[in-house]
C-alpha cells in the first residue's frame, strides 16, 4: 500500500466523518461509493481532478488532503537544523545551509526556505520589521501558502503576529490571529485543534495586555471549550489562569476559585515552571497549595 495513497484516504475519511457526511453524500455526482470506499481504505489512488472535486464537496483546500500528519523527513530535518542554528544565532551558517536547497522541488520546503531567509535577514538588520512583515505577507500571497500548506500558513502568520506584538502594533497582531482563526474554524478539523487552541490563548493574552477584558473573555472561553471538547489539556491550566485574570480585573468574586483550578491543573500536568509562576503572582488568592 502506497503511504501517500493511504494518507490521502485516511484524511478524506476523517474529514468526511467530522463533517457528518456519508460516503454516498460525498461521492454523489463525483464517483461511485465503491470508489470512495477504496480510496478511504488506501486501495485506490484518486486522480488530481477527483481530489479537487472531493475537496470542494468537503469545503476544504485540496492541500489539506495532501498534508501528512507529520512533516516528511526532508522537511523535518531541514526545519530542525535551521531552527537550531537560529537559536544559536549562527546566521551565516544558516545562509550556507539553506542555499543548498534553493533548487529543491518540494514546494513546502521552498516556502520554509524563503521564510527562514526573511527571518535571518531581519535578525541581521538587513531591513526593519515592517519590511519583514511585508515580505512575509507577500510570501503568503505569492506562494499561495494557505492552499499549499495549512501548517506553514499558520507558522508564517504567527511569526507576523509576533513581530507586530513585539512592536506594540496590537491591532495588527489581532488581525493576524483572526486570519488564522477564520481559516481553522472554517475547516473544523481535529487535525488543527492544537493550533487553534494556541491561537485562542495568544489572542486572549494580547487582549488582556491591553486591558480589553470583555474581548479577551471570548477567546478564553473558546479555548477552554475546545480543550474540553477534544480532551486537550496542554493549555487548559493556562487558559483558566487567563480566566482568573479576567474575573479579577472585572470584579467577579469567583476569581480565587478559578486561579486555584488553574494551579491544580498545572500541578496535575506537572507543568512546574508555570505552576510556580501562578504561586509567585497569585499565592494570596489561592484557596490551597500542594506545597
Amino acid at each position: 500500500m502506497n503511504s501517500l495513497t493511504s494518507s490521502i484516504g485516511t484524511k478524506i475519511k476523517q474529514l468526511r466523518i467530522e463533517k457528518q457526511m456519508t460516503q454516498n453524500e460525498l461521492c454523489n455526482g463525483i464517483c461511485s461509493q465503491a470508489e470512495i470506499s477504496k480510496i478511504e481504505n488506501g486501495l485506490n489512488s484518486p486522480t488530481v481532478d477527483l481530489m479537487k472535486q472531493i475537496a470542494t464537496r468537503l469545503k476544504v483546500p485540496i492541500a489539506l488532503l495532501f498534508e501528512e500528519l507529520q512533516e516528511n523527513e526532508e522537511m523535518e530535518r531541514f526545519d530542525q537544523t535551521v531552527s537550531a542554528l537560529l537559536r544559536d544565532e549562527k546566521y551565516e551558517q544558516i545562509k550556507r545551509y539553506i542555499s543548498k536547497h534553493n533548487n529543491n522541488e518540494n514546494n513546502e520546503l521552498v516556502i520554509l526556505n524563503a521564510y527562514f531567509r526573511i527571518i535571518v535577514d531581519l535578525k541581521q538588520d538587513q531591513y526593519d520589521f515592517r519590511t519583514a512583515t511585508f515580505l512575509l505577507n507577500n510570501l503568503l500571497i505569492e506562494r499561495d501558502v494557505q492552499n499549499e500548506s495549512i501548517t506553514l500558513f499558520i507558522r508564517i502568520k504567527t511569526a507576523i503576529a509576533n513581530l507586530y506584538a513585539e512592536h506594540k502594533l496590537f491591532h495588527l497582531t489581532t488581525n493576524s490571529y483572526l486570519d488564522i482563526e477564520i481559516l481553522l474554524e472554517s475547516l473544523n478539523s481535529s487535525l488543527y485543534v492544537t493550533s487553534l487552541i494556541k491561537i485562542y490563548f495568544n489572542h486572549a493574552q494580547i487582549l488582556l495586555y491591553q486591558d480589553l477584558f470583555e474581548e479577551s473573555k471570548i477567546y478564553i472561553q473558546k479555548g477552554i471549550e475546545l480543550c474540553l471538547l477534544h480532551q486537550q489539556t496542554f493549555l487548559l491550566g493556562h487558559l483558566y489562569f487567563q480566566l482568573g485574570n479576567y474575573q479579577e480585573a472585572v470584579g467577579i468574586d469567583s476569581f480565587q476559585k478559578t486561579y486555584t483550578v488553574a494551579y491544580t491543573l498545572l500541578h496535575a500536568l506537572e507543568l512546574k515552571s508555570t505552576k510556580q509562576k501562578v504561586v509567585d503572582l497569585k499565592e494570596e488568592h489561592l484557596l490551597f497549595t500542594f506545597e
